[in-house]
Order: C-alpha cells, then structure tokens, then sequence
C-alpha cells in the first residue's frame, strides 16, 4: 500500500476546506490586484485599438471565403487548458480543407501545445505562455517584454494572412502582434479595433442561448470561410504510431497483454477541484474493477497530481497501474486511444480521449457538459442535478461556494459501475458484429 505524502489539508473525500479569515483575505487582495491589471490593461489596448482601426478605416477586405481569399499563411491562438486546445482543432481542420495550399501554425500554451505536435494540418506549434502577465508587477519585468517582443519577430517573420483569435483577450493580442493582415474572433473577447474580422458576442456571453465550445469554434471557423458539416463538430486528435509501440512496451512492462481488457482512470482536474470525483469513491471503484471485474486499471495523470493519487491508493486493497508522470501527452493520446475506457471528472483527458475515439464516462458536477463535455457519440455523462450545479462561471476556479462539493458526492461508485459494465458490453458486441 502507498504511503501518503505531505498534501494540501483536505477533508475525507479530497476537496478543501472552507477557508480560515486569513486565506480569504489573501484571495480578495488577489481579485483585486488582478482587476487592477484588468483595467490598466483594458485602458492601454482600447487606446491601441483606435488606433489600429483608424490605421484601417479606408482599407477595403475583400470577403473572407475561398473565391476571394487565398492566404498563404494562417494562424490560430488558444492560449487555454489542454482540453479547450484539442476542441480548438475543429478549426484548424476547417481552415485546412478550406485554404489546402495554407500553411496553418498554432500559438498555445507551452503546458498544451505538445498534444497538437502530431496534427498533419498544422506546420508549426509556438508556445507562448501569457500568464507571466498575471499580476501587476509583471509589467516592471524586462524578460517578459523580451519575451513578448521575441514572439512577435518570430510571428512578423511569417507574414500571416490571416490570424484566428479562438478565445480571450490575449489572443486578440496576439493576432495583432502577428501582424496578420485579417484577425477574426469574438468581438465580446477583444479590445476595440484590434480584430477585422469580427463575431458577434463572446463565449457564455447569454446563458439562455449557450452553446458547446466546438460551436463557438465552428462559429469562428465560418467567419473565416470555411463551410461547416455535421461531422466537422467532433474534433478529432492525431496519434503519433511510436507513440503506439511505446505505450505498448510500457504497458508489458507492467504485465497488460495485448488485448487485455483496460480501464484507465484520470482523478485529477485542472482549474477547480470540485470537479475531482471524491477520492474513497475513485478507491472503491478501482477495487472493484480489480478485485471482481479482472480489469487492468491504469491510472493517469501529470507529477503534481500524484499526491492526490497517493490519498486514493492509501485507500485501495488492490494495486492499479499508476502511470501519472510517466507519460507525455502525446503517449498519454495513445494510451486512451489504446484503452477499452476512460473514467473521468471534467479534465483535459476527456477531450482527448473524445478526440481519440474512444469510450469514457465523465462525471460532471460544477461545470455544465452542455458548454464543456465530452463531443463523441462513445461519450456517457453522469451527473446530478441539483438546485446549484453547474455553478462555474468561467471568472474563478471551480470550486464548491459551499464547501461541500455535493454534485460529486451524489454519483455513487455503484452507479458508474452499472455504466461501465454496460458500455464494455456494448463494445464487445460491436467487436463480435465487426468480425461476423
């Protein structure tokens, strides 16, 4: 059994306390220090807007669609988690059936980017991380102003035609920096004059209206062009084939056969714990995986989540493959591709495992698979809805207002049990139809 190393207080089920007078005082100064940055921020590039729009006001574009536009040269921002990244693909893919000849590159965050290095649409991936901008003091700094000013040398040297600003401010942002002669994206996720482009509104802009990520995409994706399908709305994610053969040996290394039955489990959740499944229920689900079903668990994850993992094998009888910081994103595409399922809260490895085609089961609490779930027909959602769930509003982290995270606790170890034994049969079947 593993022992438990020093962890963040937590309570029985792994989610926070709530927190003493000192600790709210230090988040309060936090909001305020970075509305304070909002402002001074919001004031500088408004100013930059008018005149980048005045620098415009007698220019005419022609229409953005393939009769009338021929960029050489295209680029796409999400500066977002893994799992916003892989649902941002869709446009990529638009562009490149739209524009063939296009050469498409990307600009994401450096933790992301590596999930995309396999995508055949995409000639480069530049990392850029504007989260160094965070707090007011980041502005005194001369390596961030170098570091901004080296990425838009390394983006004017590619004289983009056309830049697509996916989500957020920083985005917009980029786009100019680019130099891209169009910039599309929200008008509601930008500053005045800083796109060409412009669609309507923002994300969660009308909760009466709210749609998927994907379709916000798609929304952007048109606007440069493209002509959307059905099946344009399931994003898809290349896996690398040596990614394959090493998640094969890793996974004899570890006494899983080819074609052995394999349950992989993703406990952790970037953004908000309240979207973690409690850990005694990840620890009786694991067991009993194990101990009746005879399946292999694989459980996965990056370094700063094995502490969280250390808590739930405290509590396990039976021994699952812990692969948590030994995989690289892209190994960790092959290996939910190669396994029979994922269970998962909320997280990044949703989406990628949606992406990979393969089954899962993803337990949501606060945040709302109507805007953020799994797009795959293989895809099952548990959830229970209470008076208060989905309460993430996209402004904070998600994490329970009331400390007591009860959307999570009210989907029981039994109940995703019933799920996953109904969709391994589901699969096996379909094998069976597949060789008949």
């Amino acid at each position: 059994m593993a022992q438990v190393s020093q962890s963040p207080a937590l309570d029985e089920y792994g989610y926070p306390p709530r927190p003493d007078a000192r600790r709210q005082f230090r988040n309060k100064g936090v909001r305020i220090s970075k509305r304070m940055l909002r402002v001074s921020m919001t004031t500088l590039m408004s100013m930059i807007g008018v005149f980048l729009w005045l620098r415009r006001i007698s220019t005419h574009y022609p229409p953005l669609h393939p009769q009338s536009f021929a960029p050489k040269r295209i680029l796409v921002i999400r500066l977002d988690l893994i799992g916003d990244l892989v649902l941002s693909l869709t446009v990529v893919h638009l562009l490149k059936r739209t524009y063939p000849d296009a050469q498409i590159d990307l600009v994401a965050l450096p933790s992301s980017a590596k999930i995309a290095a396999s995508d055949p649409a995409l000639s480069e991936i530049i990392a850029y991380d504007p989260n160094i901008w965070r707090r007011p003091q980041a502005l005194l700094r001369p390596k961030n102003w170098q570091a901004l000013w080296a990425l838009r040398k390394r983006l004017h040297a590619q004289h983009y035609d056309l830049a697509v600003s996916v989500f957020g401010n920083w985005a917009a942002v980029l786009a100019v920096v680019s130099g891209a002669v169009r910039r599309v994206g929200f008008a509601g996720e930008s500053y005045p004059g800083f796109l060409t482009d412009s669609v309507p509104g923002r994300h969660w802009e009308d909760p009466g209206i709210l749609l998927h990520e994907v379709d916000y995409c798609l929304q952007l994706a048109q606007k440069a062009g493209t002509t959307i399908s059905p099946a344009d709305r399931i994003p898809h994610l290349a896996v690398d084939p040596q990614a394959r053969q090493e998640i094969e040996q890793l996974l004899l290394q570890e006494g899983v056969q080819p074609g052995q039955k394999l349950i992989a489990c993703h406990v952790s959740s970037n953004n908000g714990q309240a979207k973690r499944w409690p850990v005694p229920y990840w620890a009786t689900l694991i067991d009993r995986l194990i101990g009746e079903d005879g399946a292999s668990v694989v459980l996965t994850g990056a370094p700063n989540d094995l502490p969280l993992i250390e808590l739930i094998l405290h509590r396990t009888h039976e021994r699952p493959i812990n692969l948590a910081g030994k995989t690289s994103l892209i190994q960790l595409a092959a290996l939910l591709q190669r396994a029979d399922m994922l269970i998962t809260g909320d997280s990044g490895p949703m989406h990628i495992a949606a992406a990979v085609d393969a089954p899962l089961i993803a337990i949501h609490g606060p945040t709302n698979p109507a805007h953020s779930g799994p797009v795959s027909p293989k895809a099952t959602v548990l959830r229970s809805d209470i008076w208060c769930s989905p309460c993430y509003n996209a402004k904070s982290p998600a994490d329970c207002r009331f400390f007591t995270t009860q959307c999570m606790k009210n989907i029981v170890p039994d109940q995703v049990l019933t799920v996953i034994h109904e969709k391994l049969q589901d699969r096996q079947v379909a094998r069976q139809e597949a060789f008949d």
